[in-house]
């Protein structure tokens, strides 16, 4: 729509995502879409309505907000990494990157399982550990 090609990314993320005919179409049309359907084919992960939106972004900030930083930041990067490659590769990469991670903040590390194996009130998969402590 801007006369220029579709840059930033976005083309890349496209084509990632939709069908190739999909990509195509909406990269040559510039056609829109509204959220609903950007949900819908997996561009967002919800949709929800505009009054709706500061709360449901501070509730999902503060989800974030109780894990730990650098665990956040490791798994963002693992999963970007680890997208190509094979099942080896990306296990060898895994387990450098779990290393790196734990050179970073081995506190937060040592007191998740602390609060799993000691106080037995850390429940993986049931929530983060409490990193207040």
């Amino acid at each position: 729509n801007w006369g220029i090609l579709p840059g930033g990314g976005a083309t890349k993320v496209v084509v990632d995502l939709l069908s190739m005919r999909d990509a195509m179409y909406h990269a040559l049309t510039g056609e829109l879409i509204d959220g609903r359907k950007a949900a819908a084919w997996k561009l967002v992960n919800e949709s929800v309505p505009l009054s709706d939106l500061k709360a449901r972004v501070a509730e999902v900030a503060g989800i974030l907000l109780k894990k730990n930083p650098v665990a956040l930041k490791a798994t963002k990067d693992a999963i970007r990494r680890v997208a190509e490659m094979t099942y080896d590769n990306a296990e060898d990469y895994l387990v450098r990157a779990q290393e790196a991670a734990n050179s970073f903040d081995s506190e937060g590390r040592k007191e998740g399982i602390r609060q799993f194996i000691d106080e037995k009130s850390y429940k993986p998969g049931l929530g983060a550990y409490d990193k207040a402590r």
